[in-house]
């Protein structure tokens, strides 16, 4: 993909290589730490549900607060080159996010709903988390590509499409413990 870089975004690309930061993106993989750690809590919570209590404190961060929350060295020159990202990966990158994002707080409400701390899981409701999980490590591959540059907004699925699933599969969570 051709992408006509402005004279802002060429200036600062020298310096996004050095930081770790993607300088055809201007994205960090570094946001990825963000879902990789609760994607892995909610991998043991089925085998321990009291883990599911420390997963209810995770909420979806920005960008730039994730950065800014972190230890990331070069905090500020990734949360300016997220500013400058070229659109083309901008909002494939922000839509998956947001997939990202309902999956798990719909995840995490279920849990919290259901009560699994104390009730435990069925086999069924047990099997329905996993699936959630692995829709969540497919995003996170997805954004992972979208950072290396190696996603088109071509291969991304219609947005109402993608809610309306989520909810589905909130419904299928709620009539598990029901």
């Amino acid at each position: 993909m051709q992408i006509d870089y402005t004279k802002e975004q060429a200036e600062l690309q020298p310096l996004l290589a050095g930081a770790n930061i993607n300088p055809e993106t201007f994205l960090a993989t570094d946001y990825l730490n963000h879902f990789n750690e609760i994607v892995m809590l909610l991998e043991m919570v089925p085998d321990m549900p009291e883990l599911a209590e420390d997963a209810f404190d995770w909420a979806p961060k920005s960008y730039p607060q994730h950065f800014m929350d972190s230890g990331f060295q070069a905090k500020d020159l990734a949360v300016e080159a997220y500013a400058l990202a070229p659109t083309c990966f901008k909002a494939p990158f922000e839509q998956i996010c947001s997939e990202l994002n309902e999956l798990i707080t719909s995840t995490l409400s279920g849990l919290q709903a259901t009560n699994v701390v104390e009730r435990g899981f069925t086999p069924a409701a047990q099997h329905l988390i996993r699936m959630r999980i692995e829709a969540a490590q497919e995003l996170l591959m997805k954004l992972n590509q979208v950072i290396h540059g190696k996603w088109s907004t071509d291969e991304l699925p219609a947005e109402p499409e993608a809610k309306e699933e989520s909810a589905q599969t909130q419904e299928d969570i709620d009539k598990l413990f029901d």
